[in-house]
């Protein structure tokens, strides 16, 4: 990550807040190492609940792999100061978090991992219903969206993995700020196994609807979807790739 960072250019001692979507390693892996070891630094770190910091497995080969957990100490060290916000909070000003994302359309929560509570996180800040299992169903209920509302434009969703839906996703940023109109959805819209094609193509649906300037499907989105979309809404998709920059101004 840092050495990705350095190659476009972007300078680190420029950052003043971050935002975790999800307790997920490929998704928290580098921020340990962001800074370096500097625990002078107190960078704010927000994330959406204590269940960002539970062990997970994901659902795949036999036995299926442990993904490890997020370590408070080592974000401590990295220069970063955690923040668990599963309400809405606006970020320096700039950005705000969705909060906890509800199930209010047709979406599932459809996560290929399992949790364990207690196991990094501390059982005192889970759901009663899940302090007592050794290991459950991921939900996703701690997942964030980070949002932006763009004098002009409308709202820019950055929706990361979308597991508790990109639709529902809009809503929750849609419902916090007032803010009615979409200018783009960016992220991963995680259209891929558990869900299934149906399910990518009624999000394609429902997008169109919604009828975003435009859209930006990233890494778990999958190719139904991406194809669904271009074939009903070619002017509005954009391909992203490593070292894209997209810049959204009136």
């Amino acid at each position: 990550m840092r050495n990705n960072l350095a190659l476009l250019g972007i300078d680190l001692s420029d950052l003043d807040a971050a935002v975790l979507s999800h307790g997920h390693l490929d998704h928290y892996g580098g921020f340990a190492g962001f800074f370096g070891a500097d625990a002078r630094r107190k960078v704010p770190l927000y994330v959406g609940g204590e269940e960002t910091f539970c062990e997970r497995i994901a659902l795949i080969g036999t036995p299926p792999p442990v993904m490890g957990a997020l370590d408070r100490a080592e974000l401590a060290r990295a220069g970063f100061a955690v923040q668990i916000a599963p309400t809405p909070q606006v970020i320096k000003g700039q950005a705000f978090t969705t909060g906890t994302i509800p199930l209010s359309s047709f979406e599932r929560a459809a996560i290929p991992t399992q949790m364990r509570p207690g196991k990094g996180c501390a059982l005192a800040g889970l759901d009663l219903a899940k302090r007592a299992a050794t290991q459950l169903p991921d939900d996703g209920e701690h997942e964030l969206a980070t949002c932006y509302a763009i004098r002009g434009l409308g709202l820019v969703v950055i929706a990361s993995c979308s597991h508790r839906g990109v639709i529902n996703s809009i809503r929750q940023a849609q419902k916090v700020s007032g803010v009615g109109k979409v200018h783009a959805v960016v992220g991963g819209f995680h259209l891929v196994r558990p869900r299934t094609e149906e399910e990518a193509r009624r999000t394609v649906a429902e997008l169109k609807a919604i009828d975003p300037a435009y859209i930006v499907p990233m890494h778990c989105t999958g190719e139904v979807f991406i194809a669904e979309a271009i074939r009903q809404m070619p002017e509005k998709v954009v391909r992203t790739y490593v070292g894209n920059q997209l810049i959204f101004a009136a």
